[in-house]
């Protein structure tokens, strides 16, 4: 009762349940935030987080992972929006709480990649650069091809049957197509983050018009992302550079060795160039 009323009430943002904060050298140089998608958690990196955190070569970089508001072990409250606003405000508290001195980088899987390019657009704390492995991004429907509504359509219905049986029985197809967990899926949490964030409209035009590097990861198998949206952002903006790769959604075999190159390679590469 009284967490509601001091964040509900007095608007002050929750924070978010930091999962994972760890770095090689007690001064590090720079710091990797990394974002999970709906109804996962910080769980989704298990075989890029700890690679990339204990690689010598990334001494420099502080490695931090966390849960969602509504997912993991983070605070799940039944008035939360879960839109992009609110995600901000507790991002951003959340960050300072961390007392994070150096340049950040935010790496997001799935709705993660959402997150973080709002979050990055919004100037709220200075982002230098975006890792984004699997973006869900699709386009206004004035716009869209038929892949698109399709999409819109499969994902909408999804959410509007979250409190049904049918759910259930599809639950152990979900979990091998990505890391959902199927206790998120029938929440209020899921169901708004479905609406507000994976479904935005506003999503392309937000990542075609962002104007700072990006690494993009795309498992050429993914059902849940459309391929072609992310090659016309590539075509669009030449800040969005798009890696495809062998592999579904989520960063498992194949695909999680190639994000751990790519993440490993763009630290390097921001470690030894950009901060001169």
């Amino acid at each position: 009762m009284f967490n509601d009323f001091i964040h509900r009430f007095l608007k002050i943002p929750l924070l978010m349940r930091v999962r994972y904060d760890h770095s090689i050298s007690k001064e590090p140089e720079l710091t990797v935030v990394m974002l999970h998608g709906i109804a996962s958690s910080y769980a989704t990196w298990r075989e890029v987080l700890p690679v990339l955190a204990h690689d010598k070569d990334l001494a420099k970089v502080r490695f931090i992972a966390i849960d969602l508001i509504g997912f993991g072990r983070s605070e799940k409250p039944d008035w939360y929006l879960y839109d992009y606003e609110s995600y901000r405000k507790t991002m951003t508290r959340t960050l300072k709480k961390l007392k994070i001195n150096t340049p950040i980088i935010l790496c997001g899987h799935s709705m993660g990649c959402l997150i973080a390019g709002d979050y990055a657009a919004s100037g709220e704390i200075v982002i230098d650069k975006l890792v984004l492995v699997s973006p869900p991004i699709i386009r206004a429907n004035e716009v869209a091809g038929v892949q698109d509504l399709v999409y819109t359509r499969l994902y909408g219905e999804l959410r509007k049957h979250t409190d049904a049986k049918a759910i259930n029985a599809a639950a152990k197809l979900v979990d091998a197509l990505s890391s959902f967990e199927k206790k998120s899926l029938n929440t209020r949490a899921f169901r708004m983050s479905m609406d507000n964030i994976i479904l935005n409209k506003g999503n392309y035009s937000l990542f075609a018009g962002l104007h700072m590097p990006m690494e993009v990861i795309h498992g050429r198998l993914d059902p849940l992302v459309i391929g072609t949206n992310l090659r016309k952002l590539a075509e669009r903006n030449p800040n969005f550079h798009l890696t495809e790769t062998f592999g579904g959604h989520d960063m498992i075999g194949a695909k999680a060795k190639k994000v751990n190159k790519i993440v490993k390679e763009t630290l390097i590469f921001t470690l030894l160039h950009d901060y001169e």
